[in-house]
């Protein structure tokens, strides 16, 4: 017995890790197609833009292992089920919760593994990647002159060259200082950048120098050079990487998460607080009522009274302080809402942490029945049942998400509903399963396509 689960885990392992670099594949292309060009316009360093990738590897990771789970299921039970050796495993004692057992507790570890993952490494590579991004959106393009294109990127600068030589010799050099009202033409030039001061260092040699004042156009000068150095300050030409403590509710971990909610909760508690006793406060101002008074009534005991003077609000006076109450309160209320969203959001990301490590189990169960029943162990196969499978999950995940952060349903049932419904589908074919039913004739739709397509034999005459 223990050499047919040894068997079974190992025939997992290569659709596991193929499907895993597939996804990885596919997500990492998305990620270049969308980043890539706008790196590369501004300069980046090629390690800088590996690190960048291999930043964003800890999220792809999280959504792919269970994706991987999921269609490594199909096409292993897949296999085994069109190679008849389910069938000769059953002949030898084993039944389907036997053939399913070793693969649904390594779907148990994984899971845990991805938990630890998703509040360990998960929340520090998302921040370093969120700093990273950061740092190199606020960095400018490169100093890169074309020829026969001015070049814009410094502001009050305006640089034009017709011909740049192989020794980066610029040719018939034009510039424009915007600022000093300057216009300089040289015969030729070389560009430098001194990167420890980020400076600009612009040598110019046999040209002219055309100035003239806004103010007093009669004050026009010209002035001829052998050499002429400029410098110009330049910033953020050089990445930078600046250190924030800011943590979006993704660059957190779940202990961080449930001590901001406790945080929010208390000043929750506060506002809820302040409404009422701003209210009382203003009622007894307003309607000028009297402290509750104890009233003895019996032996000993007592009961509590509100008297009041039954008298009218002051005229324009009280009128004008209940307007303010009122927005205060609302005001109030405002803030209330901001924090109940808070930490509905909040409460989402926490049981999103664990109920996507689960849904590596939920995947399981699913998978290996449908891979079971439809005996097709191919890559097509297993793919589109799982994009089907996909689809319905993250529906469902994404769907529930925005409801909880609308507070139109609870966080904890819309994160753990996907993985409730999947699963409970997964048990019923699991249990379907056992009746040895094909689930998806595809051998009879191939065989109806073919029959369609087929022409008829031709008569003879």
């Amino acid at each position: 017995m223990f050499v047919a689960e040894k068997y079974i885990v190992k025939e997992h392992f290569g659709p596991f890790i193929f499907s895993m670099a597939t996804i990885i594949f596919a997500f990492l292309m998305n990620v270049a197609f969308r980043d890539l060009a706008r790196f590369l316009g501004k300069g980046i360093p090629f390690g800088v833009i590996i690190e960048f990738f291999f930043l964003n590897l800890a999220w792809i990771l999280a959504l792919a292992v269970p994706m991987a789970v999921l269609i490594a299921a199909l096409m292993s039970f897949g296999r085994l089920s069109a190679d008849n050796e389910v069938t000769a495993l059953k002949a030898a004692g084993m039944n389907v919760f036997h053939l399913i057992r070793p693969v649904l507790l390594l779907s148990l570890m994984l899971g845990f593994c991805m938990e630890r993952f998703n509040n360990i490494v998960l929340p520090e590579f998302n921040f370093r990647a969120k700093q990273l991004y950061a740092n190199i959106m606020k960095k400018r393009p490169s100093i890169s002159l074309e020829p026969n294109v001015f070049f814009n990127d410094i502001p009050q600068l305006s640089i034009l060259v017709r011909q740049i030589d192989e020794q980066d010799r610029l040719k018939e050099v034009l510039l424009h200082d915007l600022k000093d009202h300057k216009t300089i033409v040289a015969r030729e030039g070389f560009l430098d950048f001194n990167e420890s001061e980020e400076r600009l260092i612009l040598t110019l040699y046999d040209g002219e120098m055309h100035e003239i004042d806004p103010s007093k156009i009669e004050n026009y000068k010209r002035m001829k050079f052998q050499k002429h150095v400029i410098s110009v300050k330049v910033q953020n030409v050089k990445l930078k990487r600046e250190n924030t403590q800011n943590r979006g509710d993704r660059e957190k971990s779940a202990s961080m998460m449930k001590e901001d909610i406790r945080k929010e909760r208390i000043l929750l508690d506060g506002k809820r607080k302040a409404i009422t006793e701003r209210t009382v406060s203003e009622m007894n101002r307003v309607f000028r009522w009297d402290t509750l008074k104890r009233k003895t009534g019996g032996e000993g005991g007592g009961f509590l009274k509100l008297e009041t003077d039954k008298r009218e609000p002051s005229g324009p006076l009280s009128k004008r302080r209940i307007r303010n109450l009122i927005q205060q309160i609302e005001g109030d209320l405002s803030s209330i809402h901001a924090y109940e969203t808070f930490i509905s959001r909040y409460r989402v990301e926490i049981h999103k942490k664990y109920s996507i490590p689960v849904a590596c189990v939920v995947f399981v169960l699913i998978g290996a029945p449908l891979g079971i029943m439809s005996r097709q162990g191919s890559l097509a196969a297993g793919g589109i049942l799982s994009m089907i499978f996909f689809i319905i999950y993250w529906a469902f995940l994404i769907g529930g998400e925005s409801l909880a952060d609308r507070q139109k349903v609870d966080p904890a049932f819309s994160m753990w509903a996907p993985n409730i419904l999947v699963g409970a589908l997964g048990i019923i074919l699991v249990l379907v399963s056992i009746r040895e039913s094909a689930f998806i004739p595809w051998e009879r739709w191939a065989k109806s396509i073919k029959e369609k397509f087929q022409r008829p034999p031709r008569e003879d005459t």
